[in-house]
This record gives structure tokens, sequence and C-alpha cells, in this order.
């Protein structure tokens, strides 16, 4: 190739060129960075355009400073999408409310053992009365979670998991009947406290799909203070020999079933605060979740052989497979950042939740392994919910259990409801749960 030089040198001709490249590096860097803007509703997020549009807002707030780290980790690699929707306000039940407010002043919190005294229903701490500078305000936040936070009793007839793999897509489901009975903090006119007040809560959970685990179950007992250290008396049964076997006092770290979610998991975070070695309130921010998810989350007109319509709110045709549906909206709520460190028998060394501030609902978290790294993401679809008696209160209605390690997750789909009409605790026992389990109860 020829060079024409118009009477210069080499070396004019290599200056020259020099100088017009910097000419243009200069203008290019001279030259203003897109401005940020608000992105609209409807606007979907995905790993194509999160770089491009991380610095724009939605309802004032950068898309940046709402997708929490591990969130930007699953949109990169995983494929996870946002739709934005805009925030709504959520409105608790006035006697839940109310009972907050007559009884958190009453509240101690003991901080030589980080067990309260003191309280009857409703929230034990006011959440914006809550010192982030107090060394306890993971522990006092934490109580208020595993209070009876979404009615009495949670009725979970149609509840099915779906074992999904990152590469193959949809493998198999189990369903299951479980209920749950809160002993202590009730508000469905009756009293606030069942039995003697040693208990805190009751549940039973029974697989009735397939046949091959139909009727294999469990039983569980939470206790109260000043007991929350204590072990749960869980206890199984065996359909092979139709006999109820006890667990260990460690079961609440166990796997339900053969799925990704141990019981700890339940509810994002599900075991008393005690029984964390500590729990830390990192802190206040705001992050996109979602707090609205459609009305239906388990379409039992399908059967399990039609799985993408069986489970709507998953987007299971679309690779990997396990993420929440396109068409879920995801809004901005503020939250608390609380980590817990495990006890040393835990499979998890740390778990971090984030929970809404006004009211205990977590709707993200994940945890690490015990080298410290990521191991699962939990993702949660909520929505509000009107109990059979008319109580209000915000669901866990699907939840996405995803182990990022292997690339596979069980993902929990449930039309939950609180407060079932004429349910009583003797409807959540051990006896209940052998009639569940042979076909014998109602």
């Amino acid at each position: 190739m020829t060079i024409e030089t118009n009477g210069m040198d080499r070396r004019d001709v290599l200056r020259a060129g020099v100088a017009g490249a910097a000419t243009v590096a200069t203008g290019l860097a001279s030259m203003p960075a897109r401005a940020a803007k608000e992105l609209p509703e409807g606007f979907v997020i995905n790993k194509d355009n999160y770089d491009s549009i991380k610095n724009d807002t939605f309802e004032g707030k950068t898309i940046a400073s709402m997708t929490i780290e591990k969130m930007e980790w699953m949109i990169k690699n995983y494929n996870t999408t946002m739709k934005l929707v805009h925030s709504k306000k959520i409105e608790m039940d006035k006697k839940y409310m109310q009972a907050t407010k007559e009884g958190a002043p009453n509240v101690q919190f003991n901080p030589a053992d980080r067990t309260v005294s003191g309280w009857k229903a409703g929230m034990l701490f006011w959440p914006n009365q809550v010192d982030p500078k107090d060394p306890n305000a993971g522990d006092k936040l934490l109580w208020n979670l595993r209070a009876a936070t979404y009615g009495a009793t949670m009725d979970l007839r149609d509840i099915a998991w779906a074992f999904l793999d990152a590469k193959n897509g949809y493998e198999r489901v189990q369903a299951f009947q479980s209920r749950r009975y809160y002993m202590e903090g009730r508000l469905d006119g009756g009293p606030v406290t069942v039995g003697d007040g040693t208990i805190s809560q009751k549940t039973y959970f029974v697989a009735i799909y397939p046949q091959d685990i139909r009727g294999l179950g469990l039983f569980s007992v939470r206790y109260n203070q000043p007991d929350s250290k204590k072990p749960d008396d869980s206890y199984a049964y065996l359909k092979s020999v139709r006999r109820v076997r006890r667990l260990s006092g460690g079961a609440w770290m166990d796997p339900i079933g053969g799925t990704d979610q141990l019981y700890d998991d339940w509810d994002i975070w599900d075991a008393a605060p005690t029984k964390y070695k500590s729990n830390k309130l990192l802190s206040r921010r705001w992050i996109l979740a979602i707090a609205h998810s459609p009305e239906i989350s388990v379409d039992l007109a399908f059967p399990f052989t039609e799985p993408a319509k069986r489970f709507p709110r998953i987007g299971i045709t679309i690779p990997p497979h396990f993420n929440p549906a396109p068409d879920v909206g995801w809004e901005p709520r503020e939250v608390f950042e609380i980590e817990g460190v495990c006890p040393d028998e835990h499979p998890y060394s740390k778990k971090t939740v984030y929970m809404e501030c006004d009211f205990p609902r977590p709707y993200l978290g994940f945890s690490l392994d015990r080298k410290g790294e990521f191991w699962k993401m939990f993702i949660f679809q909520n929505r509000p919910d009107t109990g059979d008696d008319g109580y209000q209160a915000v669901m866990p209605v699907l939840g996405h259990i995803i182990d990022v390690k292997r690339g596979h997750a069980t993902n929990w789909s449930s039309n939950m409801k609180s407060n079932p009409k004429g349910v009583t605790s003797e409807m959540v026992s051990l006896n209940v749960l052998e009639e569940v389990a042979t076909g014998t109860g109602k």
C-alpha cells in the first residue's frame, strides 16, 4: 500500500496522525455522558440494558441504588428480569397496628440472652423507633418478623414445589398440605394466647403428590419466651411403617424433602433470632421487590403435566426457568438489610434478609456457604390478602429458592390464605398429622 504524503515526509505524516487521534480522543472525552432519565412504568430491566440504565431513576431513585449486589449478579448471570411498576401503599390490619400501639411500650429486650418479655400481639418494636446504632437492632426487627404477622393461622392447602434446572428446565413437582397455627399474638376475635403460653406456634406439613411420597409428613412445635433457644419438637410420619418418629432438635436447619429449601428458609427467615449467633442491622435502604404479585400463584385448573400453566408466576419456559415470570411487577420498597451469623452446625455461614420497614415482610435474601461464597438466592413474591374473617395482611405466595452454585431451584407456590374459617388449635397437632398423612382426616 502506498501512502500519499503531499510533500510531507514520513515523520510529518505520523505526527499528523497522532495529533488527529488525540483530537478525536479529546473530543470524545469532552462529550457529556448521557443524562440520567426517569424510566417509565413497564420498563423491563434485563442483562442487555442494565449497565446502560443503572444510573437512570424510577420514582426518583437510581436503579443501581435499588438493585442489591446479588440481584445484579442474578440479572447478569441468570437472566433475571424486573418489570418496573409504581409502588403502592400497603395497609396492615387495623387490629395488628392497634395491638402494636398498645403493646410495644411494654416490651422489654434483654441484651444478655437477646430474648424479649412483655409482648402480647402486633409488632414487638415500632420499626421507626429502633435505633440503627443499637447493637441489638437486628434482633429486635427479627422478633417482629417471627411474631404472628399474617394472621392467627396460615393455610397452605395448595402449596407445590416446582423442581427446576437451569439447563434442562422443569423436572417434577411435589405438592403438600400445610397449616401453621399461632398460639400467641392471635387477633381473630378469640383468646390472644392459646394454652399456657409456653408454645409459640405449631405447624404440620404433609406430602400429597406424587404417590411415592404421599403421606410423608412433619409436625413441629416452637416454644415461646424464655425458651426461644430451646430446640423445636419435631416429628416425622413415616408411611412405610405407619409410625411417627421424633426428629433431632436441629431439624429446623434441614432441607424440606428433596428441595433446595431449608425449613429455616420457609419465610426466607423462619428461625427465632436467638437461634443465630448474632444478627446485625446493616442498613436501611430502597430496593426493587415484589409486593403485589398477581392474584393467581398456582392455577389448580391445570394438571401437573402442564407446568407453565400450573405455575403462571414462574418463567418456566424461559431459561434458566426459575425466575419470576416477566409480567410480575417489581416496585420500590424501603427495607431493613439484616445479616445473621448462623450457628456452627448450620449449612450456611451467613444469611441476609431484606425486610419491609413499615411491617415485617421479607422480599429478598441470600445465603453464603461455609466458605463464605454466594450459595442461594431467595426471591419471594408477596401480595396483600384478606382472610376469611376480614384480617388484612401481606402474604408470601411464591418463593424462588435458587441454588446459584449448581444452577438449580425449587420454587414453592401457593394461593395462601390467612385465618381460614373454623380452624382450632386441635386441628394442628400430631394426631392430625397422622390423619392427614393416612387420608383419614378431614
